[in-house]
């Protein structure tokens, strides 16, 4: 009797704890890849891992600012599954090599971009699936398409219609958006197998993606640039465009097909799927693709929020997991910003860095969740300024765009650095920094010249000035941890410069000429995309940047009630924009504050510096349960390759880093009742909130490990070093 009821416990035991290993899985089902793909959050649904080099996504047969991942939840039809995309930003560009499943195949003379057009196929989204690496759909056409994904691989899952003709189109040339092919190649190694490339120019001005592709059974590939022709084993085209057409035959309607990419060549491609998919279980890539997202996403646990809530937050929390991309192939191999090949060996070279938007908060996410990736992309700037000698600045896939303003690689490397992540050559690394704010490109000469950038000498001059002095002040703090006192007072001195702009009688920014008059007129809702005074925004959203020096900004202002009733006025005034080219990216308005746009995401939790934290609270709460939802338009703004998602997931843990590199978090009003961030075996730092209803976003008090804070910030150490948060809410403001 006694065995048989120590079986039947140990059987309840270990079916319970089954049930709670299924329990914890659940956090991936939480995320909707589709959040984002709509409206304005320009999001693919498609499948990668976290990081990863491969984004595996459908596009649609447009080009446009809606469409510049390649899709949009608008859209009803497919034009090709391709593996590289760009996660939420303003420019298109990539979506290279290009497969669509067919059931028809070209007509003897038929034009071969005609055939590849005559494939696009229609869809519904009640025939689409998403889930963190995987991507399913069933066209109109019969034809079910399943992808997952690798670090560097992808792999697809045909099946069609009975009594169907089984064919594969590979498109190497139709370009998007920015993007226009230079050169094609494609070879049939054998009955199984092709390689190729595709180079291109456009937003990466030299961009160099080869291809190696395997089927799971014999193919006839037939190829070409004006017709398609059948290709023998061992053949090639090459030519400025290239289309294939796979007949699979009739052997099997069920067909899998193996990609791989490299920057470098088709050898590093093929050594990454050697390397990382060498066997045809497509189930097992999509489970070890949920694996590695699992483990991602649970380290920060989430409790007492609503459905739609909890799906908001991990999909954000996925969503700023998507970008930097792994670079560099199974050999070590990847193109540098000279166009040459380079290795790292067995370390890991990232790319796709949106600087100007992830300094922000992405990077400051890093810091607390993926201290070994961190490392990693720092020795990614260091060997982009080996080669090019600067920083990197908006990275693309080995070249320099240089998109956007400041030099935020800066911030990135200070935080890191002053937070204790020190795997890279620290010497070399402020060398980069002093090299890259002491270069004369982009205005840096006239910032050293006037101590401003005057209006009449450089385009974006009030937005540059504010930019690259808080870099010098980033630089400074970096200096002074090293010992290098004469360089601390020199970037310290040049990070006031911000102060030469700043006009009294309007309380805002403002461009000045070089004779050290202000510009006239002078309009503060002009925005455009890239006007004379400001990068995409006005002078009431860029005029809150000085991260480094609230208190001197404050005296500005003349103290901190004349500073809160300025901040009032930018929540209050007329969401009104003037110009007739206004950005697109001024969106998500509350006022004149634009959370579709970077350059705000620090402004609401300005008030803690007022002594009206409530203030902060009320708007915090405010953001986000009117600009971020779980529905396709759920993004009010570009997801920016994670900046809009990373706001959101530390403005739902209850702090935010307004300032990345002085280590501290201001506090802000917590979503959840319990979060667990998990920091190591055996570290657990967790914030409680008292949330009895969505009306409790006031701060009451606030206990750190017990005792209780008479600040409005944490530090990151004390995040690290792990403990506990309480926050005691109520429904009521707590003024003064």
């Amino acid at each position: 009797m006694k065995t048989r009821l120590l079986l039947l416990l140990l059987c309840f035991t270990g079916f319970f704890t089954s049930c709670r290993k299924e329990k914890e899985t659940r956090v991936t089902d939480y995320v909707d890849p589709f959040i984002g793909t709509a409206g304005q959050g320009h999001c693919f649904p498609g499948a990668a891992v976290p990081f990863g080099g491969i984004q595996l996504s459908p596009d649609n047969p447009r080009s446009g600012w809606e469409w510049c991942s390649g899709y949009h939840y608008s859209d009803s039809i497919i034009s090709s599954f391709s593996h590289s995309h760009l996660s939420g930003t303003g420019i298109g560009d990539l979506q290279d090599i290009r497969l669509l499943p067919v059931t028809r195949r070209p007509r003897p003379g038929e034009k071969a971009i005609d055939f590849i057009t005559s494939g696009y196929a229609k869809y519904s989204h009640a025939n689409e699936t998403a889930e963190p690496g995987y991507y399913s759909v069933t066209f109109d056409n019969g034809i079910k398409t399943e992808l997952s994904v690798t670090n560097r691989c992808g792999m697809h899952a045909y099946q069609y219609p009975s009594n169907a003709i089984h064919g594969l189109t590979l498109d190497l040339t139709t370009a998007r958006n920015w993007d226009r092919t230079v050169m094609t190649s494609i070879k049939k190694i054998n009955n199984r197998t092709i390689q190729g490339y595709r180079k291109s120019t456009g937003w990466a001005r030299e961009h160099n993606v080869y291809f190696f592709m395997e089927f799971s059974q014999d193919v006839d590939v037939w190829a070409g640039v004006d017709t398609l022709q059948l290709l023998r084993n061992g053949q090639k085209i090459v030519s400025d465009k290239g289309y294939a057409w796979i007949d699979f035959g009739t052997v099997t309607n069920k067909i899998l097909v193996k990609v791989s990419i490299s920057s470098a060549n088709c050898e590093g491609a093929a050594a990454n799927l050697d390397q990382e998919l060498p066997h045809w279980s497509f189930d097992k890539v999509r489970r070890e693709a949920k694996q590695q997202w699992k483990r991602a996403l649970s380290r920060i646990k989430v409790e007492g929020g609503t459905k739609e809530e909890t799906r908001t937050f991990y999909t954000a929390l996925y969503h700023a997991y998507l970008a930097p991309y792994l670079f560099s192939d199974a050999h070590g191999n990847y193109k540098g910003p000279d166009g040459e090949i380079h290795s790292v060996g067995k370390e890991n070279q990232y790319t796709v860095f949106s600087l100007w938007d992830t300094f922000r908060a992405s990077h400051p996410l890093f810091t607390i969740t993926q201290k070994d990736r961190v490392n990693d992309m720092i020795n990614s700037f260091i060997r982009h300024y080996e080669i090019h000698g600067l920083l990197p600045n908006w990275e693309l896939m080995g070249n320099e765009s240089h998109c956007m303003i400041g030099n935020h690689a800066i911030p990135v490397i200070t935080e890191a650095y002053l937070k204790g992540i020190r795997g890279y050559d620290v010497e070399k690394a402020y060398e980069a920094m002093k090299e890259t704010s002491l270069s004369k490109g982009h205005g840096l000469e006239l910032f050293r010249e006037y101590n401003y950038i005057p209006c009449d000498l450089e385009k974006e001059s009030v937005s540059k000035t504010l930019e690259f002095a808080y870099d010098d002040w980033c630089i400074a703090q970096m200096a002074k941890a090293l010992g290098k006192e004469n360089d601390y007072l020199f970037f310290m001195e040049s990070s006031k410069n911000y102060k030469n702009l700043f006009d009294p009688s309007t309380g805002l920014m403002r461009g000045k000429l070089a004779d050290g008059s202000w510009r006239t007129p002078f309009s503060p809702f002009s925005s455009t995309h890239r006007n004379d005074d400001y990068t995409e925004g006005n002078a009431w959203q860029y005029s809150w940047f000085v991260p480094h020096d609230i208190d001197g900004f404050i005296s500005l202002h003349g103290g901190k009630e004349a500073f809160a009733r300025k901040l009032d006025s930018l929540f209050t005034l007329p969401s009104v924009i003037e110009g007739s080219n206004a950005s697109p990216d001024i969106s998500g308005l509350i006022g004149q504050y634009a959370q579709g746009n970077e350059p705000s995401h620090h402004v609401a939790y300005l008030f803690n510096y007022t002594d009206k934290p409530y203030k902060t609270q009320y708007y915090i709460d405010k953001i986000r349960r009117e600009l971020y939802t779980d529905r396709p338009d759920g993004l009010c703004g570009n997801e920016d390759c994670g900046q809009m998602s990373a706001w959101y997931v530390f403005s739902a843990l209850g702090f935010y880093p307004v300032n990345p590199c002085d280590t501290k978090y201001q506090l802000g009003t917590p979503l959840f009742k319990k979060v667990i961030i998990k920091l190591g075996q055996d570290r657990r730092f967790v914030i409680k909130a008292n949330r009895e209803n969505d009306q409790y976003i006031y701060v009451k008090r606030v206990l750190l490990n017990g005792d209780p804070l008479d600040r409005t910030w944490i530090t990151h150490d004390e995040i690290i070093n792990g403990g506990e948060l309480e926050f005691e809410l109520t429904d009521s403001i707590i003024a003064d």
